[in-house]
């Protein structure tokens, strides 16, 4: 007992600087919205305040002669990712460096691992859209909440490659190193697999600070600690969740290469979607027996 009380206290103070590091962006981006209204005579209007500190988390903002555009929230993220990266990561690599495990890296890494994550990413974005579906349905408003929330994550919000490389590479690199590196790794120390994982995922849903994403990113953190587990090695989360990341605009793509919006492409696209979350659990089960340890 005294032993998982030690290793909450660690992960409260792990997701509280993850937390306060959130913050500070948060008062970087209200004072950024603040000083764009004051240029602008704007101070006096509450309704436009509000307006501008909503949408300036959005795709952009016209409103009289003030544009606010996306990228200063992917700005502000990248800032709070650069920063997660190098603090978490030096830790995490001074922490571990004290026990004498290493990894195995070729055997939790092969070719086969390597596609069979590479699937999970791949089916799991079809996967997510059966939780999109139900808020959508159950939770309009919400829904649309979030909808505005993505559009930041365009690809024309600002240059493809930078916006692939924050969303794709940075932004995935500084979570796993918070929450299945520095949070997951400490708790599975006075854990078993499944508490360990579904308390990590829990601090992972929450960290997103919207319902829709903190759900879906809730059950993805389930999956990227129990590769982090079957793999023995941070690369193995890591690797899910850039290729993850990374592949969702392909995904958009070729979703709206499919025409229409009839009742039948919904029906077929239900039915991928469920076959979809079939295959994850196929190809998480490939790992059960596996082990990277040397």
């Amino acid at each position: 007992m005294k032993n998982k009380g030690k290793a909450l206290a660690w992960v409260a103070l792990y997701a509280g600087i993850g937390l306060a590091l959130q913050l500070v962006m948060g008062f970087i981006m209200a004072g950024t919205v603040y000083g764009i209204a004051l240029s602008e005579g704007l101070i006096g209007d509450p309704d436009v305040m509000l307006e501008l500190f909503e949408r300036a988390m959005g795709a952009g903002l016209q409103s009289d002669s003030v544009s606010i555009s996306g990228a200063v929230a992917m700005a502000v993220t990248a800032l709070c990712d650069f920063i997660m990266l190098i603090l978490f990561g030096l830790w995490y690599y001074f922490r571990e460096s004290k026990y004498p495990f290493r990894p195995n890296y070729r055997k939790a890494l092969r070719p086969a691992n390597i596609l069979a994550v590479c699937g999970i990413a791949f089916f799991g974005q079809f996967a997510t859209s059966l939780v999109l579906a139900g808020f959508q349905i159950l939770f309009p408003a919400v829904f649309r909440q979030y909808e505005e929330l993505a559009q930041s994550f365009n690809l024309d919000t600002i240059t493809p490659l930078l916006m692939i490389f924050i969303v794709g590479l940075l932004g995935p690199l500084a979570e796993e190193m918070l929450f299945r590196g520095m949070i997951y790794a400490k708790l599975r120390r006075a854990f078993s697999v499944w508490p360990a994982a579904v308390i990590s995922a829990v601090l992972f849903g929450l960290f997103h600070a919207n319902w829709v994403q903190g759900i879906y990113a809730a059950l993805f953190g389930v999956v990227l600690a129990y590769i982090y587990e079957k793999t023995q090695t941070i690369w193995g989360s890591c690797l899910l969740h850039v290729v993850f990341n990374s592949i969702s605009y392909l995904v958009e793509w070729l979703m709206g290469l499919i025409p229409g919006d009839s009742i039948a492409v919904g029906i077929v696209m239900l039915l991928f979607d469920l076959a979809s979350a079939v295959l994850v659990i196929l190809l998480m089960r490939r790992f059960r027996n596996e082990t990277g340890k040397a």
